[in-house]
């Protein structure tokens, strides 16, 4: 049997180093190509999607802003105020529907949840504008869904489209 010299034992190391090494670097880069391919489910991310919404987005806020009224507004002026900031969050909701394929929507994981909440914003609003209307109002209560306030959902999606403050407090 050969005994090895600290010559070939060297060789022989540095040998097993290059192939472990090799083996390290294409497993991270495989994991690193696994991880940027991969749908974040809490991130909006398709490009086509995220620029649809935010130009969406702006026109709602836009809107919103130029309907406002103070709470000491006379209450058929409020409801009309709330029903016109509504219509402008369904124009936006129809803007994504239109402008997006729906496979396009459904890949990207939460574009689908986020726009049913735009939704849940609306018909807490409506039932709210509803009770002004009906001259018994009642505080607006937005849903809480797994855990997590509506207003968080819409807001933390990756999106510059934050529900404007003015549609929180009618």
């Amino acid at each position: 049997m050969a005994v090895m010299t600290g010559e070939k034992w060297r060789i022989w190391a540095a040998r097993v180093a290059v192939v472990v090494g090799a083996a390290v670097v294409v497993v991270s880069l495989n994991w690193l190509w696994g991880y940027a391919t991969t749908d974040n489910p809490k991130v909006i991310e398709d490009p086509l999607i995220v620029r649809v919404a935010n130009a969406a987005c702006a026109s709602m806020r836009d809107e919103a802003a130029a309907a406002a009224v103070g709470t000491s507004a006379p209450m058929a002026q409020r409801v009309d105020a709330i029903n016109t900031q509504d219509n402008a969050v369904v124009e936006l909701i129809t803007t994504m529907h239109r402008m997006v394929d729906p496979r396009t929507l459904e890949r990207d994981q939460p574009t689908d949840q986020w726009l049913e909440d735009w939704q849940r914003l609306v018909t807490a609003r409506d039932a709210y504008a509803r009770s002004l209307a009906a001259g018994k109002p009642v505080p607006m209560v937005l849903p809480v869904i797994d855990g997590q306030s509506l207003a968080d959902r819409l807001d933390n999606v990756g999106l510059n489209c934050r529900v404007p403050l003015v549609m929180m407090e009618p």
